[in-house]
């Protein structure tokens, strides 16, 4: 029993490890990636959101902005998502309608890079594209941002200077 023991922890050690699933920073994405969103508009601002198959969820606005890690959403859901988006057949359609607001969702795997964009008023894109775009949309909207490290030190740093400042009863200066 004594021998088993330091076995069974061994082997309990292995099995969680091979558990953890990376975690991946926008400078190093996997290849398999559902990126979609839209834009347009007065301002012309384009929003996507990537989503990875563990589950990361990294949000971007304009083409150049940086990326904000939202909260995850479980492998499995991930998953779902990927076979959702996958049966689609992106690549199979040829769709480039966009309007004064438009929408995208582009699959990225090993072998393609397929993109579709609508939202032209003269044009209907395919149901079932559209109540996938929906589902990823309403995914997203839920999911609130991540915060690092460095940014809550840098916002604690940022509320201690800003309650050293004291106001002043001036009210000339309205």
């Amino acid at each position: 029993m004594k021998k088993v023991l330091p076995v069974f922890a061994f082997l309990s050690l292995v099995i969680l490890s091979a558990c953890k699933t990376t975690k991946y920073t926008p400078d190093k994405f996997p290849i398999r990636q559902i990126v979609f969103g839209g834009g347009g508009g007065f301002a012309g601002i384009e929003t996507s959101y990537t989503l990875l198959e563990n589950g990361q969820l990294f949000k971007q606005v304009g083409v150049d902005g940086s990326y904000t890690e939202l909260k995850s959403i479980k492998p499995k859901e991930a998953k779902v998502l990927f076979d959702k988006v996958n049966s689609l057949q992106l690549f199979k359609l040829d769709i480039d309608k966009p309007g004064n607001m438009y929408y995208f969702l582009r699959q990225v795997t090993d072998h393609l890079d397929s993109r579709v964009n609508w939202g032209a008023g003269d044009y209907m894109p395919p149901q079932g594209l559209v109540s996938v775009y929906k589902e990823l949309k309403d995914l997203a909207n839920n999911r609130e941002a991540i915060i690092s490290k460095k940014s809550e030190k840098a916002a604690a740093n940022s509320q201690q200077k800003s309650e050293e400042v004291k106001p002043t009863d001036d009210s000339t200066k309205w």
